[in-house]
């Protein structure tokens, strides 16, 4: 299976779902942040040995690594993306107010 990507547009609809303006920020950086984020996850998840574990043992696998949370993105890969120039104050403090929080995953694996 490739290694799944993110699009520009979606991380610009990403964003926009949030409330911020794509042209704020380094849409090209985001992206590059993201999918290297979900290239991990995914080599986690298709690493070979874990068809060998437990069904139980691959769920908690998944669990960890089968999402990209909405509360990561936007502190991981965006606010730490930038530019400095961006609002990421203001969306450092909508993080740490846990408004991300229950927000559905920016990206989810398919469950095996």
């Amino acid at each position: 299976m490739p290694t799944p990507k993110m699009s520009r547009e979606q991380i610009n609809e990403a964003l926009r779902r949030a409330g911020l303006d794509p042209a704020d920020w380094d849409v090209t950086g985001i992206t590059a942040r993201t999918n290297s984020w979900i290239a991990d996850n995914h080599a986690e998840l298709s690493d070979p040995e874990v068809k060998t574990w437990s069904a139980e043992l691959q769920a908690q696998h998944y669990d960890e690594f089968g999402t990209l949370a909405a509360v990561d993105f936007y502190e991981q890969c965006v606010i730490e993306t930038g530019p400095d120039s961006a609002p990421w104050q203001a969306l450092q403090a909508r993080v740490d107010g846990n408004e991300f929080d229950t927000w559905e995953p920016v990206w989810a694996a398919p469950k095996p």
